[in-house]
């Protein structure tokens, strides 16, 4: 019997390759105010939200914006001038994977760090909206990943339990928070995502390809049968 009956997906470095954007959006931003980022000082924030980056950058670089909301609306300016030249960099394979999970029964649903908005209008680009039960944010939970709230917030919006639920990540933090909220988490080993651990995951994928109803079938039963 399967038991698995969701798929919850981290949207960003797995859905839309947005990990390299993310980070020229910030490295311009706080290069305007005087602040030079390394990729190596910015990626222990991927995965996770605005509010812990800024703790981040106060940690490793001793700069406090924590206050600063003109950086949030000039970040908001940088994205929409490079998404609007270049559009969201969508994972190959992404649109086929998500239609074989769909036609095989499983519901799909985000469990994303970014906004809302940000993730509707992903989505919408990259044409999948029509395959997803639910589009769920870290803003509606009270803690970012590596916390479980998101997963744990998205599973009971489903009405399933955890051990109903699979998730898909790129990220230490989004992978220990799947394993926080009792899921299988499958991880994706995304190089543009950095130095990413994912020992939390059950099975390390290279390609969304990969990522198929039978692997999740095989997961579940192994699940099941307590292995």
């Amino acid at each position: 019997m399967n038991h698995i009956k969701a798929v919850l997906f981290d949207m960003d470095g797995v859905l839309v390759n947005t990990e390299p954007l993310h980070y020229r959006i910030w490295k311009e931003a706080f290069h305007n105010r005087g602040l030079e980022i390394s990729f190596e000082g910015y990626k222990g924030c991927i995965g996770t939200t605005i509010a812990f980056l800024m703790d981040l950058i106060l940690d490793q670089y001793g700069w406090d914006f924590r206050e600063d909301k003109r950086i949030l609306e000039e970040c908001k300016v940088i994205e929409e001038r490079i998404l609007k030249e270049e559009g969201f960099p969508e994972m190959p394979g992404v649109r086929e994977m998500m239609r074989k999970l769909h036609e095989a029964g499983f519901l799909l649903a985000i469990a994303s760090s970014s906004s809302m908005s940000r993730i509707e209008a992903a989505m919408d680009h990259i044409n999948v909206r029509q395959y997803l039960s639910l589009l769920n944010s870290a803003e509606n939970v009270i803690h970012s990943k590596p916390e479980p709230d998101i997963y744990l917030d998205t599973a009971a919006k489903l009405g399933l339990s955890p051990e109903e639920c699979i998730v898909l990540e790129d990220s230490t933090n989004g992978s220990i928070a799947a394993d926080r909220a009792g899921m299988i988490c499958v991880g994706l080993d995304n190089p543009d995502s950095g130095d990413q651990n994912l020992e939390r995951a059950k099975v390390v994928i290279k390609s969304l390809r990969e990522f198929t109803p039978e692997l999740i079938r095989s997961l579940s039963q192994s699940q099941a049968g307590g292995g």
